[in-house]
């Protein structure tokens, strides 16, 4: 067995990304690749809220 690329950190698995996680980051690239870069911020602070408020 080998380790993970991209180790999280100490005590903690990964696990597969939460359907909410995975609907941010797909609108984040599509605001990325679209250069809508006032979405992309807005997107970028909803993770960080999603993050804290669910999975801290």
């Amino acid at each position: 067995m080998t380790a993970p690329a991209h180790p999280a950190g100490a005590g903690q698995a990964y696990s597969a990304r939460c359907a909410e996680c995975a609907r941010i980051k797909a609108a984040y690239y599509a605001a990325s690749q679209a250069g809508d870069r006032k979405t992309a911020v807005a997107l970028t602070v909803e993770m960080g809220r999603h993050q804290r408020a669910t999975h801290a």
